[in-house]
């Protein structure tokens, strides 16, 4: 099932900008006027990939063959047709395809009674007790909490959060202490 808008950015940020060359990176940074829904979005190469969905703050949400992407406003640069990633229409629909496929895998994964881990696989966080469209329900030593299932990957050592277990106990203590106080 295609879902809109997951977060990839890391695509456009970190692993992307070097496939561009040399030219792209000499680019100016797109006009924030070029930034607007319905505007087609260009390639490295001036494929079109797809068209901004929606502008909030300094996130450009770009619709892409059913699926989404979610861009930081900066990864984009003035294109000669108009606003363009620095990255092919190819790298951008391979990342895409690997993120759904992650998604199946952790939707498969992602059931009652499954134990949750820290980032690295090292340490048991919880279990999954229910599923929600938006999550799950983890039982934890220090309580009950509900994750995003964008929080959830598979690790070599299976479901995960991507969180340390220092931050992933940190953040329950946190949110039920505010809990308390509301």
């Amino acid at each position: 099932m295609h879902q809109l808008f997951r977060p990839i950015a890391a695509l456009l940020l970190a692993g992307a900008t070097p496939l561009a060359g040399a030219a792209a990176l000499a680019q100016e940074p797109a006009p924030a006027s070029s930034l607007v829904a319905g505007a087609t979005v260009y390639d490295v190469n001036g494929e079109a990939v797809g068209k901004i969905a929606k502008v909030t703050g300094d996130r450009v949400a770009v619709s892409i063959d059913g699926n989404g992407l979610g861009v930081p406003r900066q990864a984009f640069v003035k294109g000669a047709k108009g606003p363009a990633l620095q990255t092919t229409k190819a790298k951008i629909l391979s990342v895409l395809r690997q993120a759904e496929a992650n998604a199946a895998a952790v939707g498969g994964a992602l059931k009652p009674g499954a134990a949750v881990r820290s980032a690295d696989g090292a340490v048991v966080l919880g279990k999954v007790t229910s599923i929600t469209p938006q999550g799950a329900l983890l039982a934890t030593n220090e309580g009950n909490i509900t994750m995003p299932r964008a929080a959830f990957f598979l690790s070599k050592n299976g479901l995960a959060v991507k969180l340390s277990e220092k931050q992933f106990l940190a953040g329950v203590r946190a949110a039920r202490a505010q809990k308390k106080g509301s």
